[in-house]
């Protein structure tokens, strides 16, 4: 595995960033094919789609510097996009407080909003985790298992490959989300099963990444995955019994006159 796909003297295109730009133009598709089924005016994505992606990207980088603190004792280290990485709940947490405001300013169902948006989850996972694949970077702990895969950075043992496992995860959460949207009963239906499903999977896949735990078994990122998986579940229950209405008392039913 190389990082680079192609260099031309000093400037070299690498995988992660096509990845990363691949992510948001495919998000930006799938977001405009479902913005006016979802009650979102296509005025109102052009407007936001572009001020989402550099919210979400600076939430990224910010989130990645705060999990990361020592990597930055020279404050302009975190300017330097080609040192460190991105954090995804880090993105999460900008993007949500961006549609918050953009749904006020455009008068907007914010849910609604954030139904459009959510697809760059499990889009991402497909995409920038394959360019985690080619960097060598965020694999799991060692493995005999026959898919194990043994990485340049880490060339002591075959590792989990979680990118990989990730990607795969990505593309079964996107196959599930396209099934709710096509039944969509209430406004964050998507936006939380994608929430949900994605914390999910993170829980897991962090099991395997011993080194990163930080409370216990407990990782960095489990705590906010956790966060978010239980968020997410009081939303979808609480959303879901409004959207089906009040039950209605068989004693309530007015009787035929006969």
């Amino acid at each position: 595995m190389d990082p680079i796909i192609v260099q031309f003297g000093p400037l070299a295109i690498r995988w992660y960033g096509v990845m990363l730009a691949t992510t948001i133009a495919v998000s930006m598709i799938v977001g405009y094919r479902y913005g006016p089924r979802f009650g979102i005016p296509t005025a109102v994505l052009d407007r936001t789609a572009l001020t989402f992606a550099i919210v979400a990207l600076a939430g990224a980088r910010l989130g990645y510097v705060v999990a990361h603190p020592a990597q930055f004792a020279d404050p302009v280290e975190i300017l330097r996009i080609d040192h460190g990485g991105l954090g995804s709940h880090g993105a999460i947490a900008a993007g949500l407080l961006y549609l918050v405001w953009a749904a006020r300013r455009y008068g907007v169902s914010l849910w609604a909003l954030a139904d459009v948006f959510v697809w760059a989850i499990p889009i991402g996972s497909i995409f920038i985790r394959f360019g985690n694949f080619m960097n060598g970077e965020l694999y799991g702990d060692p493995t005999s298992l026959p898919w194990g895969v043994r990485f340049p950075t880490a060339p002591d043992a075959p590792r989990h490959p979680l990118q990989i496992y990730e990607m795969l995860i990505g593309a079964l959460i996107l196959l599930w989300a396209r099934k709710i949207a096509s039944h969509r009963r209430f406004d964050g239906q998507v936006f939380w099963s994608i929430i949900v499903a994605s914390s999910i999977g993170r829980v897991f896949l962090d099991a395997l990444r011993s080194d990163m735990r930080a409370v216990g078994i407990i990782t960095l990122g489990q705590i906010p995955a956790l966060l978010l998986l239980a968020w997410g579940t009081f939303e979808l229950l609480r959303r879901g019994r409004a959207a089906a209405g009040p039950t209605q008392d068989p004693g309530d039913i007015p009787r035929q006159a006969t």
